[in-house]
């Protein structure tokens, strides 16, 4: 029956993968792919790497699930050094707790239940327009396929409107706008909200949104209403840690209440985490607020900690930077050749190419499309942006060398000639 068999919610249709290593992946006829999608933009340190999988054997020697009740050295070790990685010399805001989730979508269900906890009288929730935090009951409606976003045609998830907490959208901050006027626009619509607010959640580079990057004055003016007005700010990482070229968004300085992780955290493996400022009262010690069977996974816990010493050990997020600003420039190379290019877009390995049809600057999604699967015939799996379909998403793994950033160009140049030929 094969995958006839299955019933999947979500995901592009495409090739059959049977084995990863580094940068690349196979199908079933043997023929090997660069992946610049990391599996969901989930391994930083590419497919089957050995000391991931030699540690991992280690600890399965002795341990890989608990009960969320029991403690376990995996998990405090995970913990701790979260927390160290958001200490910087010049620190404003302290961060020194974790609540360990099971993935990127429940931590930012377990961040709001910490907000209703400390704010009761508060169930409004804020989100920006072009976000996606997950397809969970309770965050459907805070993605893009769930609210007025996009076309009536495109929201699949507003048929779960209504099981969920109640939202509001917070416009962009657009580029073709001065900051005076987006700043003006996001004080007109907190404003609006009022004392209703129970939280905004953001994230500091949008990915399913285009690869869009939030303006630290946004970030700041969000910042100081929050403290005004008394909603707390949950940052959305779960894209951006580590893949940006450092840890976190400047949350030292930029002080989110709350910032939420997922995806490459644990190297592949399913795991999720909340880091908690030290004025966030955290989850009471005694009742049941947020219990989950996988949410103490001694084997994820251990490995995001192994990640986090081969980033460090290895530079990985000085290589992040330089990575992405080789393909940046690369991929900026091609604008000259083909005009469906208007803008690449890149922070550390967090990089998206925006196509337009020449002379209009009408967004083309459907030749984005076409250079995608145009790359697929080529052995380059890329992605594309939800919310922002005209966006082809670059974004290998963080190991990524530079004889094979020159093959992905090469390769993505080729797609772009076959699909501009057309």
């Amino acid at each position: 029956m094969g995958e006839h068999a299955l019933s999947i919610g979500g995901g592009t249709p495409a090739i059959t993968i049977v084995r990863g290593e580094g940068v690349r992946v196979w199908d079933t006829s043997g023929r090997a792919y660069i992946d610049c999608t990391s599996q969901s933009w989930a391994l930083y340190l590419g497919h089957a790497h050995p000391e991931i999988r030699a540690h991992v054997g280690e600890v399965m020697g002795d341990l890989w699930h608990t009960h969320q009740g029991f403690h376990t050295l995996q998990r405090e070790a995970f913990a701790d050094r979260l927390i160290g990685l958001s200490k910087a010399s010049d620190t404003r805001y302290h961060y020194d707790r974790v609540v360990p989730a099971v993935s990127g979508a429940l931590a930012l269900e377990s961040a709001i239940k910490l907000a209703a906890l400390d704010r009761p009288d508060r169930r409004l929730i804020g989100r920006v327009r072009g976000s996606f935090h997950g397809t969970t009951l309770g965050m459907a409606g805070a993605s893009w396929p769930g609210t007025d976003d996009v076309p009536t045609e495109r929201r699949t998830l507003a048929a779960f409107a209504g099981f969920g907490p109640a939202w509001a959208s917070l416009s962009f901050p657009e580029p073709d706008r001065s900051p005076q006027e987006n700043l003006k626009v996001l004080d007109e619509e907190l404003t609006r909200f009022g004392d209703l607010l129970l939280a905004v959640l953001v994230e500091p580079v949008q990915g399913s949104g285009g690869q869009r990057e939030v303006p630290r004055y946004w970030l700041e003016r969000l910042r100081d209403r929050a403290a005004r007005q008394g909603f707390m700010v949950v940052y959305d990482e779960i894209q951006t840690y580590i893949r940006c070229g450092r840890y976190f968004t400047d949350i030292d300085q930029l002080g989110p209440h709350m910032v939420a992780l997922g995806k490459g955290l644990a190297g592949g493996f399913a795991c999720g985490a909340v880091l908690m400022r030290d004025d966030v009262p955290g989850f009471p010690r005694t009742g049941t607020y947020d219990l989950h069977t996988f949410a103490s996974s001694a084997l994820a816990h251990s490995v995001a900690v192994k990640v986090i010493d081969i980033v460090e050990r290895d530079g990985l997020l000085l290589a992040a930077r330089d990575s992405g600003a080789r393909l940046r420039a690369g991929l900026q190379a091609l604008q000259h050749r083909f005009p469906e290019i208007h803008e690449v877009r890149q922070v550390g390995l967090h990089i998206g190419v925006e196509f337009v049809e020449p002379g209009t600057n009408a967004y083309a999604p459907e030749f984005a499309a076409s250079v995608r699967h145009a790359a697929l015939e080529r052995g380059l799996l890329v992605g594309l942006g939800g919310y922002k379909p005209e966006v082809v998403k670059v974004k290998p793994p963080l190991i990524v060398t530079r004889e094979e950033i020159d093959v992905i160009l090469e390769r993505f140049g080729a797609a772009l000639e076959a699909t501009h030929a057309r």
